[in-house]
């Protein structure tokens, strides 16, 4: 594995062994993990896992968890497959399409997802690039996967671009309720670039439109504390 650095998130608590080039770990995983109602002894679910971003946190948070992480990209299953090593962390690793997940596991307590965000035939992109950000998959059929293995009451995270929100809204109608949307800002001045969305399988509650997450906020609560948890190695 001559093409990839090894990095570090939550204050150099972790080791992230990551592609060189091509798809990088961002502050989106992190973020998006942080935002995980952490319940011991869940069995979670991490659908387009990566380097094992996501998985790897959340283990890290709650050695309890029971974590499966599920990737098409062989390379980024064994970089997963690496990091949890490396870490000392348990997560079972998958390499399998979305489309055609055969884990022997259902009923999860807990999905979460940070799918490609683009729709790859709008751009002029290398393969290792269109693997990791751009859709191969439609963002139906990987929703739809993702609630089929999520037992009742089980609870949903995805993270996505705030254009996709009436997408996703439609594609959970029904199935999801308690449904929480949190926009995510780089700034307060500008739009939301990224939007997370929480359900619950089962749930009537209503809807609920969070306050927004502004990572360059004036107040630096927030932001001092993904600052510790990227600690600036490789964004």
């Amino acid at each position: 594995m001559n093409d990839v650095t090894e990095d570090y998130i939550l204050n150099k608590a972790i080791r992230l062994w990551q592609p060189k080039h091509g798809y990088r770990v961002a502050i989106d995983p992190i973020i998006l993990a942080h935002e995980v109602n952490i319940i011991p002894k869940q069995k979670i679910l991490d659908v387009g896992s990566g380097v094992g971003t996501i998985s790897l946190i959340l283990k890290y948070k709650d050695p309890s968890q029971n974590l499966f992480a599920i990737d098409i990209d062989p390379l980024m299953c064994k970089l997963c497959e690496k990091n949890a090593r490396e870490n000392n962390l348990s997560i079972k690793v998958y390499n399998q399409n979305v489309e055609s997940i055969d884990i022997n596991e259902h009923d999860f307590d807990c999905i979460v997802t940070n799918p490609p965000f683009y729709d790859y035939k709008n751009f002029r992109i290398s393969k290792n690039k269109q693997i990791a950000n751009f859709e191969t998959i439609s963002l139906k059929i990987w929703i739809e996967v993702c609630l089929n293995y999520l037992s009742n009451n089980g609870n949903f995270y995805i993270i996505h671009i705030s254009e996709r929100l009436n997408e996703i809204l439609y594609h959970i109608e029904g199935k999801l309720g308690q449904i929480e949307i949190l926009p995510i800002y780089s700034y307060k001045n500008q739009d939301a670039k990224r939007i997370i969305v929480k359900g619950k399988k089962g749930s009537k509650q209503a809807t609920k439109i969070l306050p927004p997450l502004i990572i360059h906020n004036e107040n630096k609560t927030y932001t001092d504390k993904i600052s510790r948890m990227l600690n600036g190695d490789f964004l």
